[in-house]
């Protein structure tokens, strides 16, 4: 698929302390499961020359909400090196299928976060804000200049509310949150399981399958 070096400037420029890209570097031999996700070298151009060819816009991964601040690095959004979090999970579930590379992205930003079912509730009491917020997700997507996006939501709650607003202008999946307490294993096998059953449901899979 692949993104220009203007594009993806741009991104960088206007979404880069919300949002970031599904590559991340590999875990050395003798390191732990979550060893270098947060190396962010990997989403250089400059220092990653095949990173833009293996960029794919036509697929978004989407949380409910980040912390509030932007992340103190362009697109380290997802890419957390703190032994707490589960970012790892999408390394492995992604790694070698054609959602490696997609745009990754929080559906709400700068809210409060009250965990999941606060945040909820919180989006409920507001629903003002998930009308601006979902808005603003829009012109973000469309600066990706994908023609026909499929988006995976992390989670029920994401894609019920994404479901809901955005359901009769995107292909919507539902996978697994990355928090859930399932192995990486079987954390990878229900992912690509509910990726595939929006692409039949669909019937427009556009050439994104599963791999075998």
């Amino acid at each position: 698929m692949g993104i220009t070096r203007q594009r993806f400037d741009v991104i960088k420029g206007a979404w880069g302390g919300v949002g970031s890209w599904a590559v991340w570097a590999d875990a050395r031999p003798g390191e732990g499961v979550k060893a270098r996700v947060g190396d962010l070298s990997v989403l250089d151009p400059d220092a990653n020359p095949g990173l833009l060819a293996a960029l794919n816009p036509e697929v978004v991964m989407l949380g409910i909400n980040g912390s509030g601040a932007p992340t103190p690095e362009p697109f380290s959004n997802f890419h957390d090196p703190s032994p707490r979090a589960n970012h790892f999970k999408l390394r492995y579930a992604y790694r070698g299928t054609p959602f490696w590379g997609a745009y990754l992205t929080d559906t709400f930003k700068g809210i409060p976060s009250y965990g999941a079912k606060g945040t909820i509730e919180y989006l409920r009491a507001h629903p003002d804000i998930v009308e601006l917020q979902l808005q603003r997700l829009c012109e973000e997507l469309d600066a990706l200049g994908a023609e026909d996006p499929l988006l995976i939501a992390f989670g029920r709650d994401v894609h019920g509310i994404l479901q809901e607003n955005l359901g009769d202008r995107y292909r919507i999946a539902r996978v697994p949150h990355y928090a859930h307490f399932l192995g990486k294993e079987a954390y990878r096998a229900q992912a690509l399981a509910g990726i595939d059953q929006c692409l039949v449901a669909a019937a427009r899979p556009r050439g994104v399958r599963r791999p075998v």
